[in-house]
């Protein structure tokens, strides 16, 4: 099983998100699934069945407290991935820390640099130009949300797409 940790976006934000962007929606193909809509950690990738019970009980280890993430709007990476930007969280980074440390093993050596972010649209490059004119005339409002729990996920391929589904909540210390 093909597993990942990170943070779940609450309900009504996905939402909020997927009816910002229903406008700039030409065509199906590309588009995340709201219900999909997450802040990857960690990739853990390929695994056993058994591994998914440590993994859990490391991540169960790191001791955070809940913190705000606060959106700021949506923006692009290579002119080909669309993704809901979130203004700096030095809470963030610090957790994105922690977690490398407690699963050094996961690190990809030439993993780019850490960029908080949820990815809400994958395409082809002639599409850029359609997409940057459209955010600036259907903005997404800023939206914050508390995080107080790691998510360890589980990711799935249905048809084209890849489906992720939460197996284990880690709540944080108040």
């Amino acid at each position: 099983m093909r597993l990942f940790i990170g943070i779940d976006l609450p309900d009504e934000m996905k939402e909020s998100i997927e009816q910002t962007l229903l406008p700039l929606q030409q065509n199906s193909k590309g588009w995340e699934k709201s219900h999909d809509y997450h802040q990857t950690l960690l990739f853990i990738g390929s695994v056993e069945n058994e591994k998914a019970a440590e993994i859990e009980k490391r991540m169960s280890e790191i001791s955070f407290h809940p913190f705000t993430l606060l959106t700021r709007g949506f923006s692009f990476f290579n002119r080909r991935i669309m993704y809901v930007d979130f203004h700096p969280s030095d809470n963030l980074i610090r957790l994105k820390k922690e977690i490398d440390l407690k699963f050094p093993e996961y690190l990809r050596p030439d993993e780019k640099e850490f960029v908080p972010h949820v990815t809400v649209k994958r395409w082809q490059r002639y599409e850029f130009d359609q997409l940057a004119e459209g955010i600036l005339e259907h903005a997404l409002p800023s939206l914050k949300f508390e995080v107080n729990e790691l998510c360890l996920f589980k990711s799935e391929r249905d048809q084209n797409n890849f489906k992720y589904h939460v197996i284990s909540k880690i709540p944080f210390e108040n």
